[in-house]
């Protein structure tokens, strides 16, 4: 270990750049596809009235249980749905999928087709159930 370090202090010319290659590369697929929220300011925002949720996952998990007034389009089906999701003014399109690894990749194509104010559920239906809150 200590050989590898001395290894990228002696040559910086390498490892500069390749740091810097990584921090922009982490930075870009935490901001893909739109703005991470946490459950509570999903809780927050459907309250108000101020968010359309589409459920990212496959029918059949959407069906075992999904967020109150969410909208089930699975990942595969977003290009061929998307004329489906009308929102209203003021009102955010929260991305949720199992994990949020994938509403990422489906909120590049939202964007794509117009949509703004994209919100991603930050680690999906996992982290929900996680946070003990409830599904229908």
């Amino acid at each position: 270990m200590d050989k590898f370090i001395l290894f990228l202090i002696e040559h910086y010319y390498y490892s500069l750049p390749l740091l810097v290659v990584f921090i922009l590369l982490i930075v870009s697929n935490a901001s893909k596809g739109g703005k991470k929220i946490n459950s509570q300011e999903l809780i927050n925002l459907s309250n108000q009235d101020k968010a359309k949720i589409i459920d990212l996952r496959p029918s059949n998990d959407f069906s075992k249980g999904h967020i109150t007034g969410s909208v089930n389009i699975p990942s595969n089906d977003i290009e061929s749905r998307f004329h489906e999701i009308k929102l209203k003014d003021q009102e955010s399109l929260i991305l949720v999928c199992e994990m949020g690894s994938q509403s990422g990749n489906a909120g590049e194509l939202l964007k794509k087709q117009g949509f703004d104010g994209i919100l991603i559920l930050r680690g999906g239906i996992g982290q929900w159930r996680m946070d003990n809150l409830p599904l229908i």
